[in-house]
């Protein structure tokens, strides 16, 4: 007759090693000791393929889920025209233009035109709240033509005149015809020593408008309701000597032209439209046993979610979500995320984010401090129950509007999120893990075998625990089809508790007994086993071990001096 205890431990325990003779009668029949190899958690609980629980490389269990189906946002804001303006006019020099009210030889002529509409713009975009500056699709091209024969039968040469345009317009050259030689200095232009006896003919380029620089001559408002209106103006003046008997009034015919001006980019306060409504759905998947039994609680000590957003434009921005886990369709948890920063391009082109339980200085040191938030409640989307799927939504996405940014008018930016749930398995205080097998195979042995009354039989091992939690052993004995025979068998577990490692690296040692009795005679005919169950807790007994990933490799069990007895008497035909 051959009785085996299997699973966990390395040898069998054959009854044939006993001489049949010292069956009978009253005292304990002991099976030698023996003794496992260290036992790591990989051999123990068994993950699925393909499942949402991983071992990373360095041997750490973990969930890693990755999001699908986000939606991205394609932020523009419209082009900018400003429509040019052609001005014609003759202006006359009138005799209050002339010193003392004379236009007599001798006398100096100081004269300033009115000033002229070069062009405008009204129009309406709420994204735009501010302007700083512009930069212009190819240039501005402002030509001014300037015919003074209406003034040589007085003047002959025009010491200096004066063109005023826009303070904001950043005039990048100036080119003449050779009639006298232009300079300017910011937004105002001088020729000296101009000839009457032909035209004064100039061309003004600029690429750029900077609107700190505005002035009576060009403004740019922007109401609350969106409204954006730009205007620029001109005048001229000239100072003279004049040096000769008018034959009649003295004029200048002008011509100013200005061509349409589209604006290319712009630094200021923008608030483009970022509609990203969703970041999708994930399912969790592949499960395994030892964390879907209905005791378990997986209280994580520090689940992350890590968020990253690629953003190709040069402003900053602001999200915030829920994310809401739900199992068979009904919500488990919904956790609200704060407002956290979205990077501008030229700062990160990818901006990663850290949603955590706890801030760590390793979080902190991997992913930077204004990256990581902490969200205490972030582990009840995993806690109480697994769930099988896991979404963020109702996402809020918005322009930084504290900080200045640089964006380019027409053009379709994009904003791409995607995200990832990392979960090390590491337990937080109310945790709870289940891991459950049997023992069977044992009724071969057993049918031929009774105990007589207040018999039974002892299994006991000392054990060394390395896992950071406290095992507690259920047992439960199985009949020949696996069902539970309670009501023949009791199974008492005097010592079924194994002390937790406090740092998973030193090993703590726990005795384990377990004694099985007959309820009924003859029960022990009908075993063929064991179902055992045993939970892992972060939390048992005053003891509290939180916060160290569980490793597949590092953490073992290891089972010394198994003994089984048989204490009492036995009764049965062993030959």
């Amino acid at each position: 007759m051959g009785f085996s205890l299997t699973g966990c431990t390395n040898d069998d325990y054959d009854f044939d090693q006993i001489d049949a003779t010292m069956g009978f009668g009253s005292g304990e029949l002991e099976i030698p000791a023996s003794s496992t190899m260290n036992i790591p958690l990989s051999d123990i609980l068994e993950l699925e393929e393909g499942g949402s629980v991983k071992i990373a490389a360095n041997g750490d269990y973990l969930f890693q889920l990755t999001g699908s189906d986000a939606s991205s946002a394609s932020p523009m804001i419209s082009p900018i025209v400003l429509r040019g303006n052609s001005y014609s006019n003759t202006l006359t020099l009138n005799a209050n233009s002339a010193a003392k009210g004379t236009r007599a030889a001798g006398t100096h002529l100081s004269f300033v035109s009115p000033k002229k509409l070069m062009f405008k713009y009204n129009g309406t975009d709420a994204a735009v709240k501010s302007l700083k500056s512009a930069e212009v699709d190819g240039e501005i091209e402002l030509t001014v033509n300037l015919a003074l024969n209406g003034l040589s039968s007085a003047i002959a040469t025009i010491d200096k005149a004066t063109i005023n345009l826009p303070g904001y317009l950043q005039i990048s050259r100036v080119e003449g015809k050779g009639n006298g030689a232009p300079e300017f200095n910011g937004s105002k232009i001088t020729v000296e020593n101009v000839s009457t006896s032909r035209n004064l003919q100039l061309t003004i380029y600029a690429k750029k408008l900077d609107f700190a620089n505005q002035d009576a001559y060009g403004k740019v408002v922007i109401d609350n309701n969106g409204s954006i209106n730009m205007d620029g103006y001109f005048d001229l003046g000239i100072e003279a000597n004049i040096t000769g008997v008018p034959t009649s009034a003295l004029s200048i015919g002008a011509n100013v032209t200005v061509n349409d001006i589209t604006l290319k980019s712009a630094t200021g306060i923008f608030d483009p439209e970022i509609n990203i409504s969703s970041l999708g759905d994930v399912a969790v998947t592949g499960v395994p046993d030892f964390l879907s039994e209905d005791g378990v609680r997986a209280d994580l000590d520090n689940p992350q979610i890590i968020l990253s957003i690629k953003n190709d434009m040069d402003a900053a921005a602001k999200v915030s979500a829920k994310v809401i886990s739900t199992k068979n369709g009904q919500n488990l948890a919904t956790v609200q995320l704060p407002e956290m920063n979205i990077y501008k391009t030229t700062v990160a082109p990818v901006t990663k984010i850290c949603i955590c339980r706890h801030k760590t200085a390793e979080l902190t040191a991997q992913y930077g401090v204004a990256n990581v938030y902490e969200v205490s409640n972030l582990a009840t989307l995993i806690n109480q129950h697994i769930p099988d799927h896991v979404q963020i939504t109702d996402v809020e996405t918005k322009a930084d509007l504290s900080q200045e940014m640089t964006i380019e008018f027409g053009r379709n930016y994009n904003v791409v999120p995607s995200y990832e749930i990392y979960a090390p398995l590491a337990f937080a205080e109310d945790a709870v893990i289940e891991y459950a097998d049997d023992f069977d195979g044992w009724n071969d042995d057993l049918d031929d075998l009774e105990l007589s009354e207040g018999t039974y039989v002892r299994l006991t091992a000392d054990a060394q625990n390395l896992v950071p939690a406290t095992l507690i052993v259920e047992a439960t004995p199985l009949g020949l089809e696996g069902t539970d025979i309670s009501n023949l068998i009791e199974v008492n577990v005097k010592k079924g508790t194994v002390k937790a490692s406090a740092d998973g690296a030193t090993a703590v040692n726990s005795p384990l007994e377990i004694e099985l009795r007959e309820k009924e005679k003859g029960g022990l005919q009908k075993l063929d086993g064991l179902s055992y169950k045993v939970k892992g807790k972060a939390s048992h007994d005053g003891t509290t071990v939180t916060g160290i990933n569980l490793n597949s490799e590092k953490h073992t069990l290891k089972l010394e001096n198994i003994k089984v007895k048989l204490v009492g008497k036995v009764i049965g035909n062993f030959n």
